[in-house]
């Protein structure tokens, strides 16, 4: 059976083509991911604009014609932060409607988390009696905490790469008190978090950003993400991306090696919440996933189905 389903992210649509031949086997067929950015300047009056709409709107399309021709019908199409934070959204889900026939379901913040912590699962150590999961996307991060046997927290928070670029950084390279200002930020939204000690534990991570960064780390094509799958960065190479990444301009980070030109306006303020997060808590590196919240939904709608 061979199934396709679609996510509607912060900054990108993603699509993947998958055959389920029971429970627990899953292959995926395709995966496509187009940075479209939804949210462009949402932050400012949290509503969706009508050019993202309609961009949104075509790709989905493209999308549906591609399930068509590979026989992969969509059972899904889901949506993340974007759309719960939208003041517009019912527009936007309508629109969609009324052109494919087919509704968005919009899943919450500790769902997404628990998703993100399923897909990373795979890659965790024995040597460590437990592990989190960081999720960094457009507007929201997700942080998970837990063992292969259970999990203990999840949590999502409105720290994103699109969310913070938009707010704080305004200019081109970004100077100091911007990156200061958005550091000052972020410590305050993790001591808000209440998390526990990540001391002996570890860390994985997962999402547009962290992939980013490791395929910037690796030298490698950003459209051969599967090859980061399970690969592991120290903190003082994240900082080392992160400072170097901060002198540059958009248009010399849009020619940098691993880095989707896309993503290359947002990529300082994603590296920046990793970067932060870590130095708060004291991690010395992590183990980066090529898998995240969309493999997880497709293998838990064909548990359902078993």
């Amino acid at each position: 059976m061979k199934i396709s389903v679609m996510e509607i992210g912060t900054n990108s649509i993603k699509f993947i083509i998958a055959e389920a031949n029971g429970e627990k086997s899953l292959k995926v067929i395709d995966k496509c991911s187009t940075v479209n950015r939804l949210s462009r300047n949402m932050y400012n009056n949290n509503c969706i604009c009508r050019e993202s709409i309609d961009s949104a709107v075509d790709i989905i399309g493209e999308y549906m014609e591609m399930a068509d021709k590979r026989k992969a019908p969509l059972v899904s199409i889901f949506s993340t932060s974007v759309l719960r934070d939208a003041a517009n959204r019912d527009e936007f889900i309508e629109r969609v409607r009324l052109s494919y026939g087919i509704n968005i379901e919009v899943i919450s913040g500790e769902e997404e988390a628990l998703l993100s912590y399923k897909a990373c699962s795979s890659l965790a150590d024995a040597r460590h009696k437990s592990f989190a999961v960081i999720d960094i996307g457009g507007g929201s991060t997700e942080i998970s905490i837990g063992s292969k046997k259970s999990i203990e927290r999840n949590i999502s928070i409105d720290i994103g790469a699109v969310r913070l670029t938009e707010t704080f950084i305004k200019n081109d390279p970004v100077d100091y008190e911007e990156i200061a200002g958005l550091s000052r930020h972020l410590i305050g939204v993790f001591q808000d978090a209440h998390l526990k000690d990540f001391k002996d534990m570890q860390l994985i991570g997962t999402g547009g950003t962290i992939k980013s960064v490791s395929t910037i780390h690796n030298k490698l094509d950003y459209k051969n993400e599967e090859k980061i799958h399970g690969s592991v960065i120290s903190f003082d190479d994240i900082g080392f991306i992160f400072n170097f990444l901060a002198q540059l301009t958009v248009e010399k980070r849009k020619n940098l090696e691993g880095l989707n030109p896309k993503r290359a306006d947002v990529i300082i303020a994603g590296t920046a919440i990793l970067y932060g997060f870590m130095k708060k808590y004291g991690i010395n590196e992590i183990t980066v996933s090529s898998k995240g919240v969309i493999e997880a939904y497709v293998q838990q709608y064909i548990s359902s189905k078993f």
